[in-house]
């Protein structure tokens, strides 16, 4: 039964494979996975085990939509970045990596770790409605049933499923770096301009850029190439060609998460630990001198971009600007009842899982009502879905909240995060 098992599946690996026009290292390493029939086996159990969790593929159903939908802009008031209403978006995009093509969410075999399930992605997946999903798309289109870009379904991680039909505005690639990103701007770029998707003149788009995670995931393969100063040159690169041709934009700049908990995740068993080494080996089997240099580095990934859009570079006119949005950065790993709670995660005890990728579209959200300077730097879990108010109806900025630049909290040490 095993080995019919892993031949059915290295089959259906290599009718994938012979479809693309490429193999990167992923796929090489999870064909080697494939043949390991003990991890065949223990990934079965363990996704089995996950898919039965409450909640798992799409996230607790949201409640009814809590939110005035019908805010005001202010008297006098006329519309800018600054002055944004949910309801004035009209397009949403995003540039990243795999977790924002949100792969293996819903990876019930191994061979759904090379399927991208872009449709549920937090900050761009717009499949089924807020009432059944949340995604940050699915809560704008709460106040814009007409809302464009969003993505739906799901892609392959090789050959052209970066370029999918159902991929909209999400021009997220798995696998991607710091400096991928401005070649994911330049396709988003392409792609409004030479399509009906949205009108790139005269929308007002939402555009969430998000990266990081696999730099500090394989950094000690290049210390220079992924350290802090080269990573802020790569993403500010990045901003300046969207700062350029991107009329009537506002950018979620999320920072990255803290990759040291990918360590204590190797917890969850066989299926993990053999991930994660060939994922995110530099976090997740760090030596000493890589402990020493992720504890240098993440908050220096996090103070730079902060630093960046602290100097207002990017509000030089009303129809661009660039927020932190910073709740990732010191998030902990989940726990219940003392336990890892792996229902946030996919089988690979690194992506997220539907559950994980709802959860952090709350925390966008709220962190995007939140005034700069005020923002949380953690997931918001078990926490409600914040609303625009009649005082502050608009998206925050910096230049429309109290305090013009973001302030990064000292850490404190204290448990992990409670559901």
């Amino acid at each position: 039964m095993k080995y019919s098992l892993v031949s059915l599946l290295f089959v259906s690996l290599i009718v994938l494979k012979t479809s693309s026009l490429k193999s990167d290292e992923y796929i090489d390493a999870l064909e080697d996975l494939i043949k390991n029939e003990e991890f065949v086996e223990e990934y079965s159990l363990w996704s089995l085990k996950l898919f039965t969790t409450k909640d798992y593929i799409y996230g607790p159903k949201p409640k009814n939509f809590p939110c005035n939908k019908n805010l005001q802009r202010k008297v006098n008031d006329s519309i800018t970045v600054h002055s944004l209403l949910p309801n004035d978006i009209q397009c949403v995009g995003a540039i990243g990596d795999s977790l924002t093509a949100a792969l293996g969410a819903h990876a019930l075999t191994p061979i759904g770790l090379f399927t991208e399930n872009r449709g549920v992605s937090w900050s761009a997946g717009g499949d089924y409605s807020y009432n059944k999903l949340m995604t940050l798309p699915n809560i704008l289109r709460e106040y814009n049933s007409q809302l464009k870009g969003y993505s739906t379904k799901s892609s392959l991680i090789f050959g052209k499923g970066q370029n999918s039909s159902h991929n909209g505005l999400n021009c997220a690639k798995s696998g991607d770096r710091s400096y991928h990103m401005i070649d994911q701007a330049h396709i988003l770029y392409e792609r409004l301009n030479s399509n009906d998707i949205c009108n790139m003149k005269d929308d007002w788009k939402m555009i969430t850029f998000f990266v990081g995670g696999n730099d500090l995931c394989i950094f000690c393969e290049d210390l220079n190439k992924h350290n802090p100063v080269n990573f802020t040159k790569y993403i500010e690169e990045t901003l300046d060609f969207l700062h350029a041709n991107f009329p009537r934009t506002f950018v979620n700049l999320v920072l990255v998460l803290d990759v040291r908990s990918v360590e204590k995740l190797n917890a969850g068993g066989t299926v993990c630990r053999l991930m994660h080494n060939k994922t995110c080996p530099c976090a997740a089997y760090p030596s000493p001198d890589d402990r020493r240099t992720l504890q240098e580095w993440i908050p220096l990934y996090h103070k730079n971009l902060v630093d960046l859009i602290n100097t207002g570079k990017y509000d030089t006119g009303d129809d661009f600007t660039v927020v932190i949005q910073p709740f990732m950065a010191h998030t902990q790993v989940p726990v219940v009842d003392g336990e890892i709670d792996y229902s946030f995660f996919a089988p690979d005890c690194f992506h997220f899982s539907g559950k994980g990728h709802s959860r952090a579209s709350l925390s966008l959200w709220n962190n995007m009502i939140e005034q700069v300077g005020r923002k949380r730097w953690e997931w918001h879990t078990g926490e409600e879905l914040e609303c625009p108010t009649e005082e502050r109806p608009y998206f925050s900025t910096r230049l429309n909240s109290a305090q013009s630049s973001e302030v990064i909290p000292q850490i404190k040490k204290k448990k992990p995060t409670l559901i």
